[in-house]
């Protein structure tokens, strides 16, 4: 007995699928002023970063009331850091003394 064949999936079926996962984590995301980031979204779904931005900039893709626009500029791509910790010298541990 073989299994059944199943559809393949299209090209299409897959973005679509994509935009129904980014619709949903944009739900999830934190929104600052009616602003929710592209680095966010990655976060929440992990949908590769080329994908994503074309996910976002297309025409169709239904936003949420509280969100007015997304920032598809990515901070971790350009290596900016937020308000983690300091880079800096290193802090030195205390020494074994005789």
């Amino acid at each position: 007995m073989s299994a059944p064949e199943e559809d393949p999936i299209t090209p299409e079926d897959m973005r679509e699928r994509y935009k129904a996962a980014v619709e949903k984590a944009i739900r999830a995301v934190p929104v600052k002023n009616g602003v929710v980031d592209i680095d966010s979204i990655w976060v929440e779904t992990s949908v590769p970063y080329d994908l994503l931005q074309e996910i976002l900039s297309s025409a169709d893709l239904t936003l949420p009331e509280n969100v007015e626009r997304v920032n598809t500029k990515s901070r971790r791509k350009t290596g900016e850091t937020g308000a983690g910790p300091k880079r800096g010298k290193p802090r030195r541990r205390g020494s074994i003394r005789n």
